[in-house]
């Protein structure tokens, strides 16, 4: 028979008899805490199905944000090209409006403002078989190609590139489109740039006298 007189008498007897531990533990324990490891189990399994289901709901809620986002950015980026085409178009027009004061600011006297008609029969009377088709069409395009005459009276040409912000791609080609008339008329033929604003990396450009800077005036683009 076994004699159980202090705690360590019922730890080892315990020990010696692990079943008699469940027998204890049920006669001590109420049911609800004899089956709250099982339920608590069943919580962490039903909490993380329920985070799950929460983690899917956002991935579904940033697809939709993201898809959102993009359709913004694309509808944003078309209104602004087209905010940027209206505000060349506008300095393109002020520019051609000005092109008198143009000549005159450059010592010459405007004669007339050159046609896409004009150009192609330039073309038309040069030798440009070692020129692009896709560089001539770019001349054809020219802003703005002006005839004109010194105070000699010589006729010459102003090739004009125009833009809202004049940039080095403008100042390129009317440099470019200012050589081409020189070559197929073998008159001379000055570049110049017009806009609103200009990068601060055409400033060289301009200070050396190689291409000419008309500045428009944000007045001058205000609908009359």
């Amino acid at each position: 028979m076994t004699t159980i007189n202090t705690i360590e008498d019922l730890i080892r007897v315990l020990d010696e008899n692990p079943e008699w531990v469940e027998a204890l533990r049920s006669r001590l324990l109420s049911r609800e805490l004899l089956e709250l490891p099982g339920k608590f189990a069943q919580f962490v399994v039903s909490t993380n199905k329920r985070f799950d289901a929460i983690e899917r709901r956002m991935d579904n809620s940033d697809r939709r944000f993201d898809a959102f986002e993009q359709s913004t950015d694309r509808h944003f980026q078309r209104i602004e090209d087209t905010l940027s085409y209206l505000k060349g178009a506008h300095a393109r027009n002020a520019a051609i409006e000005d092109s008198p004061d143009i000549a005159r600011s450059m010592g010459r006297r405007q004669v007339r403002n050159l046609t896409r008609s004009d150009l192609w029969g330039i073309i038309d009377a040069a030798d440009v078989s070692d020129i692009p088709a896709n560089v001539l069409a770019s001349f054809r395009r020219a802003d703005l190609i002006m005839e004109a005459t010194d105070p000699d009276g010589e006729t010459g040409y102003i090739a004009m590139e125009i833009s809202f912000t004049v940039d080095d791609r403008d100042v390129v080609r009317a440099v470019r489109n200012a050589a081409f008339l020189t070559r197929f008329t073998g008159r001379p033929a000055h570049a110049a740039v017009a806009g609103i604003n200009r990068d601060d990396r055409i400033e060289e450009r301009l200070a050396s006298g190689e291409v000419f800077w008309h500045q428009i005036y944000d007045e001058d683009l205000a609908a009359e």
